[in-house]
């Protein structure tokens, strides 16, 4: 809105100047007692046709500075020229300068063959007028340093204006990226949310569902022993609980605070009262010096390796394997369950692979008809983190 306020303003003031210097001119016209009917005849046809020529080059040819453009310019500066001679009055003069302005402004190169013609005819008419040389010269070039100091702070006010609008597009563009950014996080987010509830509550849930079908069996025959798994049941109830909070909450994983190896003898020992389940871990105590984020990897894989092969290979031992050597951890884990011929990746089987792949390790699967269920994989001990 300022700029079009700024824009109008600028026109308002140059056609206020532009009808003075005309009613000046014409004014001289019917004034000057030298003239005769038909000088003042011939002058109000120039003046006329001036304003006409100038009137179609502004309106239709103004931006395109071709032939016809400076063509126009050239007859409007002649005719301007012979009424500077003519009549040498305050409105020619200002005529006059308005087309210095014109070409010097309004132009992208500026186009000094046209100033020069637009010199000569001025310092022309005036010094035919009678008008000192010097004087003629001096004006001009004022006049010229006053005009070119003002194209130059409106070129610098256009570049300005053109990075700004590019400044503008690029925040709008920024804008656009930073809301796809949060858009990417929030569903990482949910994306990890999701994978953390199936992991932790998936193995609580199953080693809770063993303990209560193993409590039904010998509640009737040793309710002492039945009353101890239930009460381990609601243990694992409670941590079922307390990761549910801590998923939501998106809170560290406890694995590596507490140490790799307590961490995965404590997944045992939800097992521990069904008597149905057995494990065999052996581990490098070198690898609890790994970095967290590693340790976490190798406590997850342990946690969903352990509740796919209950829920969906009724194993009942596990064999795992974790070393370091060579600035690699390797893991293997072994179960002795149904076993498959093709394997479907569920969730647990794609979280562990992205796992590993986020912190540039490997990881294959294994399995067959009679032998069980095997994850393997291997992964750098400095890390991508």
């Amino acid at each position: 809105m300022k700029n079009l306020s700024s824009i109008s303003t600028r026109v308002l003031i140059e056609k206020t100047i532009i009808c003075f210097s005309l009613y000046s001119i014409i004014s001289s016209i019917f004034k000057t007692p030298t003239f005769t009917a038909s000088e003042s005849a011939y002058l109000l046809i120039i003046t006329i046709f001036l304003v006409v020529n100038d009137h179609i080059r502004l309106k239709y040819l103004s931006g395109q500075y071709s032939f016809r453009y400076y063509a126009s310019f050239l007859v409007s500066n002649l005719l301007s020229g012979i009424l500077l001679f003519k009549i040498n009055c305050l409105g020619s003069q200002i005529y006059n300068i308005f087309l210095l302005i014109e070409i010097i402004v309004t132009t992208r190169k500026l186009p000094w063959t046209v100033v020069s013609l637009h010199f000569i005819i001025f310092f022309t008419a005036l010094k035919a007028a009678g008008t000192s040389g010097k004087d003629i010269l001096m004006s001009y070039l004022v006049i010229m340093a006053i005009i070119y100091l003002f194209r130059n702070v409106l070129l610098e006010k256009a570049k300005i204006q053109t990075l700004n609008k590019e400044l503008q597009s690029v925040n709008t563009k920024l804008k656009n990226y930073s809301q796809k950014i949060q858009e990417l996080t929030i569903s990482k987010e949910r994306t990890r949310i999701a994978q953390e509830l199936h992991d932790s509550l998936g193995h609580y849930l199953i080693a809770l569902t063993m303990n209560l079908e193993f409590a039904d069996k010998i509640v009737s025959k040793n309710p002492s022993e039945a009353k101890q798994v239930i009460n381990k049941s609601h243990d694992l109830s409670k941590e079922c609980i307390i990761n549910l909070r801590e998923a939501v909450a998106l809170l560290n994983d406890p694995a590596p605070q507490k140490g790799l190896l307590k961490s995965i003898n404590e997944i045992f020992e939800n097992f521990q009262q069904t008597n149905e389940i057995k494990f065999e871990l052996d581990m490098d105590n070198k690898v609890e010096s790994a970095d967290p984020d590693i340790k976490n990897c190798l406590y997850k894989t342990v946690q969903e390796s352990i509740t796919n092969g209950i829920k969906h290979g009724n194993a009942t031992f596990f064999s795992i394997r974790i070393r370091k050597s060579f600035e690699k951890i390797s893991i293997s884990i072994t179960d002795n369950g149904t076993g498959c011929s093709e394997i479907n990746k569920s969730n647990g089987i794609k979280g562990i692979e992205k796992r590993f792949a986020a912190l540039g390790g490997e990881v294959d699967f294994h399995s067959g008809l009679d032998s069980g269920f095997t994850v393997e994989a291997v992964i750098p001990e400095i890390a991508d983190l």
